[in-house]
């Protein structure tokens, strides 16, 4: 970046930053914004702007916008791997499979070993049809981090839609043992449980009676 308006642009990041750490999500976008218009032509400035505008409009939960601007970023860097991650994420929250798939196998693509973005391409996997794979990607991704509430709760579901109550219930277990606070760990317990007393249920009734 050009060292005459190195001090500036720096300025007007710490500025951006400082709205994000104070939900002030506006006005950051609208210093990203104003990055983009005044520093169209500094590459990397335009990259990190749209990057930071996809992140932060991934958290508002507009992903329309959050798509675009993560697409922009990535144009200005098809290799970067945490790009790839947050537009499969996008895709995955809209549940848009095939997408997800194609842009979190880039991101494990770049690193391999990384938890996150094989938690992301194997709830993908798994919701997109290949359960198996799926499931394998989902296992790899907790024996890297396996006190990782999201990855076990992540493995729970998963158990639970293929009806396979027991490990659903060890993987919930699990989540809670590490971190009995957490709320969506709680809901999902709640769910395999409802969800065993439905099937046995519906498993008990006579062959021909209505359901």
């Amino acid at each position: 970046m050009d060292e005459d308006i190195q001090p500036e642009i720096d300025t007007i990041w710490n500025e951006a930053k400082s709205h994000i750490e104070a939900g002030n999500f506006d006005l950051a976008i609208e210093t990203y914004r104003y990055i983009l218009i005044r520093y169209d032509e500094t590459p990397i400035a335009v990259e990190r702007a749209n990057a930071n505008l996809g992140d932060i409009y991934v958290s508002l939960g507009k992903l329309g916008s959050a798509e675009y601007y993560i697409k922009k970023a990535i144009k200005c860097d098809p290799g970067k791997s945490d790009y790839h991650y947050l537009l499969g994420f996008v895709y995955s929250k809209q549940s848009h499979w095939n997408k997800a798939i194609f842009e979190l196998q880039k991101a494990v693509g770049v690193e391999a070993d990384n938890p996150e973005y094989l938690r992301g391409l194997g709830w993908a996997l798994f919701n997109g049809g290949y359960k198996s794979r799926g499931l394998e990607h989902l296992h790899k991704a907790n024996e890297f981090r396996s006190n990782d509430v999201h990855t076990l709760l992540d493995l729970a579901n998963a158990y639970m839609m293929i009806f396979d109550f027991d490990k659903a219930t060890l993987y919930a277990d699990n989540a809670w043992l590490a971190d009995p606070e957490n709320q969506l760990t709680q809901e999902v317990i709640e769910k395999i449980k409802n969800f065993r007393n439905y099937s046995n249920k519906a498993r008990a009734l006579p062959e021909g009676r209505p359901r």
